[in-house]
């Protein structure tokens, strides 16, 4: 027996095992309800608990939120046992995170956020994320696995007035849980699984005295890697990591509160499996690869957030530090030397990354006529980056993909790119938002905000055919805004339409000497026209939220190559136009024993107009080996102009092409159902995620770029004892084992291979959780 299918019988026997516990508490269940009928047929009705989202900057109840928000609760992600960012894909409508290159995570919604993976040195994500208020400057730092979260609230559509320069395509707001004044509470769990899983959970809650807490949480998280290098038997997919968080809570007055937090995430492990669409091995949980990788990541976190409430208004400061450290090798390939008859190895792809932050906020207190905030945001940013990539069509010794100390000032022979960069970026913007109240049934919103951004690039670039630094500047200015009007149909029915404009800075290109890639690049606007329905019936028991969307997207930017080997870089293209809809629906029952709910997103996008692009796999054709005829051989990719002019004359038109990353249709569904059982408690829940076919690039190469379609099934039992602190619980997640296709990735760079990074295999969990 092979030892993957020694593995699907183990899982599937595990497999077996939930459902037959599923099937002997349900008929235990029954029993139990019979016997205990009169009782039940009694019980108050629960209904739908209020969701308190702070897509406006205070806490509001979603049903009254005048935008597209999802908010997904701890519970949830505990449930589906969720531990990273795109285990959110499917969950929440139209909203997608994809990994590329195997540790940046692209984040869309809508189709719109950032086409640009292996740049985040030079660009700005396009959808916003912040923990407890504090923006992430890096997407890199969504490689973290979730840790002590309260909810996860994801914003669809450019968040013009609130959130600013990084929000084109929404935000994400994660809320962790927060110190509490007077409460000794604690708890914990371990669980274990299979691929040696190993999660272990703590965190205590304690009060130092009437107007202190601290609260401490820590974790640890450790799995076998899901895939195997046949070639050197190291494992990918693997995970490694811990984290550590500390909040400190004062509040002298009831005006005033300060909390100190500190957050620290180490992760080193080997790194997420690409595989090659050509690798000799036909398993998608094997690849065939010569290069060893490896990963590691160190963040930090601390911010302080201070608040002071006042009769008329309430003022708020949030200031952050942030540090980053990444340090990673990867085959560039994907594949092998044996393979391909030529090598592109990256020894080294290290990022570093020191963020300041401070918002100063001051709000209207509730309850009157005119609602408002105004507010000012300050980023300062130093990021660097060190790039070795060695290539060739002679096989290469060990000891040619070494780093040698003076690299920069001798590259060697085989050193086909060498970076060496230091980007400093200062972002400022004022904002102001204010909601006048009409009527009691009719508000009308209006937003703006300006925004400054600077970028500074100085790039020192270096091979075996020479060296040159580059200092590139750029700097953008330009409102954005949000206009909207919301109307209360019955106090259950709410109806809304706005139209806001979006952006992302420009910004600057780390090299020189491109033939088509220009030093800079154009900001990215996003012109958005929404409407939607919130609506709730059957005395609080269903909720279902509409929302339809067009938007006209103006220089979406992406990642171009050149004729330059080597000298890629972010272009724009002039206009995209997407539309679409959105449906979440969320049933519980007036005993409040059975849940019912999913979501769904159909959307549709298209380039607009001419527009002529380099594909970097016919530029990889024409150069790599071409006929001694030919402008191109003998080198003349590095030097001569008429293969460049060669090479330009293959662009292709991309119009009426579909963006990336925005699957015809997407959704999701779950049913839920809490028993009596005897001794205690019985709760089951069955999810199904489906991610329709989409696009990887906009040239909708079906042989490249064709992501296509999958569904996964996912089931959770938990045990929870009358009158004891204990829970027991099982989880199995992708029940069937499918070989889903997170993302499929063109490197632009190197030898523009083409490969796939999959979804976690059927994985298997226990949990015994206490708390106190």
């Amino acid at each position: 027996m092979t030892e993957r299918s020694a593995r699907m019988k183990r899982n599937l026997m595990l497999s077996t095992c939930i459902f037959a516990v599923g099937v002997l508490a349900s008929s235990t269940a029954w029993a139990a309800d019979a016997a205990a009928d009169a009782a039940a047929s009694s019980a108050e009705p629960v209904g739908l608990e209020t969701v308190i989202v702070t897509a406006e900057r205070r806490g509001m109840d979603v049903q009254r939120t005048p935008d597209a928000v999802t908010a997904v609760s701890g519970e949830l992600l505990d449930q589906s046992f969720a531990n990273n960012f795109t285990d959110l894909n499917a969950i929440v409508p139209s909203l997608e995170i994809t990994k590329t290159s195997g540790f940046e995570n692209i984040v869309t919604v809508r189709g719109v956020g950032s086409g640009t993976p292996e740049n985040s040195l030079t660009t700005s994500p396009g959808v916003a994320f912040f923990i407890d208020g504090v923006y992430i400057a890096n997407t890199i730092s969504l490689n973290q696995t979730l840790f002590d979260i309260q909810s996860i609230e994801v914003l669809r559509g450019p968040q013009g007035a609130l959130y600013g320069q990084s929000s084109i395509g929404g935000a994400i707001n994660v809320v962790t849980k927060q110190p509490r004044l007077g409460v000794v509470d604690g708890s914990g769990d371990i669980s274990v699984g299979n691929y040696r899983l190993f999660r272990a959970r703590a965190e205590v809650n304690l009060p130092l005295n009437d107007d202190m807490a601290l609260r401490l949480s820590a974790q640890k998280y450790d799995h076998r890697g899901f895939t195997k290098n046949t070639l050197n038997g190291q494992r990918l997919d693997d995970a490694h990591d811990g984290s550590l968080k500390a909040a400190l809570l004062w509040k002298p007055t009831d005006n005033f509160s300060a909390t100190l937090t500190g957050m620290y995430y180490k992760s080193d492990q080997n790194g997420d499996a690409q595989k090659n669409i050509i690798d000799p091995e036909p398993s998608p949980r094997k690849v065939y690869q010569d290069f060893p990788a490896n990963f590691e990541l160190e963040t930090q976190l601390y911010h302080l957030n201070l608040q002071w409430d006042f009769d008329a208004f309430s003022i708020r400061s949030v200031t952050a530090y942030q540090r980053l450290r990444h340090v990673q090798q990867e085959n560039g390939s994907r594949s092998a030397f044996s393979v391909l008859g030529r090598y592109d190895d990256i020894a080294a792809w290290n990022t570093g990354l020191d963020n300041y932050t401070e918002e100063f906020d001051i709000l209207s207190a509730p309850g009157g006529k005119l609602d408002w905030i105004i507010g000012v945001f300050g980023l300062y940013q130093k990021s660097t980056q060190f790039i070795v990539e060695y290539g060739g069509t002679t096989a290469p010794a060990p000891a040619d993909l070494l780093i040698p100390a003076d690299v920069r000032t001798n590259p060697p022979g085989n050193l086909n790119y060498g970076n060496d960069s230091v980007v400093y970026r200062r972002s400022y913007s004022a904002f102001a938002q204010a909601t006048y109240h009409i009527s009691d049934d009719l508000r009308i919103t209006g937003g703006i905000r300006m925004n400054h951004d600077f970028f500074k690039d100085t790039s020192y670039n270096f091979n075996a055919f020479g060296k040159s630094t580059t200092i590139n500047r750029d700097k953008t200015s330009l409102p954005t805004w949000r206009v909207e009007a919301d109307y209360d149909i019955t106090p259950d029915n709410m109806a809304y339409v706005s139209f806001a404009r979006g952006y992302k800075p420009g910004g600057v290109n780390g090299s020189s000497g491109q033939a088509v890639i220009q030093p800079t690049f154009k900001a990215e606007k996003n012109y958005a026209y929404e409407v939607g329905l919130k609506n709730t019936f059957l005395d609080n028991t269903l909720r279902v939220n509409l929302a339809a969307f067009y938007y006209d997207h103006k220089n979406f930017q992406f990642i171009q190559t050149d004729p330059v080997p080597f000298a890629a870089g972010i272009s724009t293209i002039p206009e995209i136009r997407d539309y679409g809809l959105e449906a979440e629906v969320q049933y519980v029952s007036p005993d409040d024993r059975l849940q019912l709910g999913g979501s769904l997103a159909l959307e549709r996008g298209k380039v607009h107009g001419t527009y002529k692009v380099l594909d970097s796999i016919v530029v990889d054709a024409i150069e790599s080996n071409p006929p001694f005829d030919s402008p191109c051989a003998f080198g003349g990719a590095y030097y001569n102009p008429a293969c460049w002019a060669l090479v330009i004359a293959s662009a292709r038109d991309i119009d009426g092409k579909t963006p990336p990353a925005m699957p015809r249709v997407s959704g999701s569904a779950y049913a839920g159902y809490r028993w009596d059982v005897p001794g205690g408690e019985l709760t089951t829940r069955a999810s199904y995620t489906y991610r329709g076919k989409m696009w990887a690039r906009v040239f909708n190469q079906p042989s490249l770029d064709r992501v296509k379609s999958y569904g996964v099934f996912d089931l959770f039992v938990e045990y929870a004892p009358h009158d004891s602190n204990l829970r027991l619980s099982l989880a199995a997640t992708n029940l069937f084992d499918k070989d889903g296709v997170n993302s499929q990735f063109t490197d632009p760079y190197g030898i523009g291979q083409t490969s796939r990074q999959y979804i976690p295999p059927r994985q298997v969990i226990g949990t015994i959780a206490y708390s106190f």
